[in-house]
């Protein structure tokens, strides 16, 4: 089996097998677009079957309009027997928010928090009881310097730096780096000290994943790293029947 996590940006395809991922290629998803669902893994194993966690409508259209009729299955929250989704409304949750949440009570257990850092940076909290309680969603610190670029008249695009910015910067570009950065890991301390007052787990893990996870494990405190490929180990432990 194929699995797929499909992001705005990015897009991950592996191969699934009984011991687990034995190969992860990564494409944009412009090219997935481009070549019309037939790149990479894709383009090898046409006949497989593929589970797909797709936060773009557009690439559905093409998944479903390139690969054999019933070979594609789009991941929903009532596939996860071993989570409850009760709580929250399934029809407006994303697949990659699901499949991190697999992801994370497969690796970690419960209670347990994702911080996904990419295009958006996300939280996903489930509780002791193996509830999902929900999450946030805000822009990425590269969208966010889009946003600021494409949204006025003069700021610039500022590229994108591992090191924590002072407070008060002396120029546009610093200062732009200081409202952005800052306030990135501003917002992810508030969001997981409030989901972990919610969820009733003061010192409830935080897995730490997506493109820019690198930055936020550096510069926040009493965080992990999440296992590489946690959305797709969420799609694996669907494949397997997890429960």
């Amino acid at each position: 089996m194929l699995l797929l996590n499909v992001g705005n940006t990015n897009t991950e395809i592996a191969v699934a097998e009984a011991a687990g991922l034995t190969r992860v290629d990564g494409v944009s998803t412009a090219e997935l677009l481009a070549v019309g669902g037939s790149v990479g893994l894709l383009a090898e194993r046409p006949g497989d079957a593929c589970l797909v966690a797709c936060v773009v409508p557009s690439v559905r259209a093409c998944l479903l309009g390139a690969r054999p009729a019933g070979t594609v299955t789009f991941l929903d929250a009532s596939m996860i027997a071993g989570i409850d989704f009760a709580r929250v409304d399934t029809s407006t949750l994303g697949a990659d928010r699901i499949a991190n949440a697999a992801g994370a009570v497969a690796s970690s257990g419960t209670p347990v928090i994702v911080l996904d850092c990419g295009t958006a940076i996300t939280t996903e909290a489930v509780d002791a009881d193996g509830r999902f309680r929900g999450g946030a969603i805000a822009p990425g610190r590269c969208l966010q310097r889009v946003a600021l670029h494409t949204g006025t008249g003069q700021l610039p695009k500022v590229p994108l730096a591992q090191d924590l910015p002072v407070a008060l910067g002396t120029n546009t570009a610093s200062a732009i780096r200081a409202g952005i950065d800052l306030g990135a890991i501003g917002a992810a301390e508030r969001l997981i000290a409030g989901a972990r007052v919610e969820i009733g787990s003061e010192d409830c893990p935080v897995l730490v994943t997506g493109g820019d996870a690198p930055f936020f494990i550096v510069h926040l405190a009493d965080v992990r790293a999440a296992p590489p490929n946690l959305t797709l180990l969420g799609l694996v432990a669907v494949a397997k029947g997890y429960s």
